[in-house]
C-alpha cells in the first residue's frame, strides 16, 4: 500500500471496525474482476484493502473477465491457475467466480461429475485442489451480488449459479459469503440509485468505484472474521 489516500484512510478505517483475529494473518485471494478492480485498479480493491488494514500478508490473484470453469470461450480460469497461488501456508484462502461463467453460458453441471469445463465441477475440483495445495487453511467461497433477472444464450439466469454456488458450498462443506443478501452486504446493484454512487457506471451491475469497495470491505471483513472465529 504506497498510496498515500489510501495509507490515510486505513489508519481512520481501523477506529471503525478491527478485527483483531485478522491481523497478520496470510491471505490468498483468487478470482475474477470482483477481486481485480475492474478499470479501478487493484490497488483499490477491498481485498487489497483488507491486506493492508490488518497488516496482512498473502497475494491477490483477481483477474477481469475470468471464467470459473475452463468452459468454451473462458478466459484464464481459476480451475486452471489456482495451483499457481504462492506456497506461502495461508491462513485463509478466498475464492469466487460465476458471473462470466454466467456471461459465457458455462453449463453449471453437478459437483459429483468432476468436469472443469462445468461451473459445479470446477468449484468441486477447485476446493478439493485448495485442500489438497494448503491443508492448513480455510477455504472461503464468495457469491457474485445479487443480479437483475436475464437469461443467457443458455436460458439461465445469474442468480442460478449462484445458488449453485450456494448449494455445493454446504454440500462440500465449505464456509461461504453470500453478497446476494444485499441487506447485509450494503451492495445493492439492482438499485440505480445505489450504482450511481458506488458502481464505475449507472449502469454497471458489477464493478465498484472505490467508494463502494470501502462498503465491502466493511462487510466481508465482518463476515470473514467472524467465519474465522468459528472455525479457530
Amino acid at each position: 500500500m504506497e498510496d498515500p489516500e489510501i495509507k490515510d484512510w486505513l489508519t481512520l478505517d481501523r477506529e471503525r471496525a478491527y478485527y483483531e483475529i485478522l491481523e497478520g494473518k496470510t491471505v490468498n485471494f483468487i478470482g475474477d474482476s470482483l477481486f481485480a478492480g475492474h478499470s479501478l485498479g487493484k490497488n483499490y480493491t477491498w481485498p487489497e484493502l483488507m491486506l493492508g488494514k490488518y497488516y496482512m500478508h498473502g497475494e491477490n490473484h483477481g483477474i477481469s473477465g475470468c471464467t470459473l470453469s475452463a468452459c468454451e470461450d473462458g478466459k484464464n480460469p481459476i480451475i486452471s491457475r489456482f495451483e499457481k497461488l504462492p506456497d506461502n501456508d495461508p491462513d485463509i484462502v478466498i475464492f469466487e467466480g460465476g458471473r462470466n461463467d454466467y456471461n459465457k453460458n458455462s453449463d453449471i453441471g453437478t459437483i459429483d461429475c468432476l468436469d472443469p469445463a462445468t461451473y459445479l465441477g470446477a468449484i468441486s475440483m477447485l476446493v478439493s485442489g485448495l485442500r489438497e495445495k494448503y491443508p492448513n487453511a480455510l477455504i472461503i467461497a464468495v457469491t457474485f451480488w445479487k443480479a437483475n433477472g436475464r437469461l443467457n444464450s443458455g436460458g439461465k439466469l445469474c442468480g442460478e449459479y449462484t445458488a449453485a454456488m450456494l448449494d455445493a458450498c454446504e454440500k462440500l462443506g465449505v464456509p461461504i459469503i453470500d453478497a446476494t443478501d444485499d441487506d447485509a452486504s450494503g451492495i445493492k446493484m439492482t438499485d440505480r440509485t445505489f450504482r450511481e454512487k458506488y458502481s464505475l457506471a449507472p449502469s454497471d451491475v458489477c464493478h465498484l468505484n472505490f467508494e463502494g469497495m470501502k462498503l465491502a470491505l466493511a462487510f466481508f471483513e465482518r463476515e470473514i472474521a467472524r467465519i474465522y472465529t468459528e472455525k479457530k
